[in-house]
């Protein structure tokens, strides 16, 4: 099943390595299909977060995807995760109930800004 996502067109994984480049301290895995992100994976190393790795993988990807829209969903006890998805821009836009056993899932999303030239 990993092996079909990496070899799809429409999936990509973002790697942060150490400094060395021997090991990966965190990751994000995204599928793109037409013009929607959809997030399916932000993960870094617990002995490795609070250094702004997530944010810089999600930074990369804004500057270097074609899309329109980006789509996650995230546990709504997953503070920390919360934070860093307002800080970037993304808008709560719906509920699904018990979606993580007696946890709500918060689905989010963050449009692309475009310019609008008035005249």
């Amino acid at each position: 099943m990993i092996e079909k996502e990496i070899l799809s067109d429409t999936d990509c994984i973002y790697n942060y390595k150490s400094n060395e480049g021997d090991t990966i301290l965190g990751y994000l895995e995204i599928r793109l299909v037409d013009g929607v992100i959809d997030i399916m994976n932000l993960y870094v190393n617990v002995e490795n977060r609070k250094q702004g790795i997530a944010t810089k993988l999600m930074e990369y990807m804004f500057e270097n995807e074609r899309y329109n829209k980006i789509m996650l969903e995230v546990n709504e006890n997953n503070l920390q995760a919360l934070k860093l998805y307002n800080k970037l821009g993304f808008k709560e836009i719906s509920l699904r109930d018990r979606y993580y056993g007696d946890d709500n899932a918060i689905i989010m999303e963050k449009v692309k800004w475009k310019k609008i030239f008035i005249f």
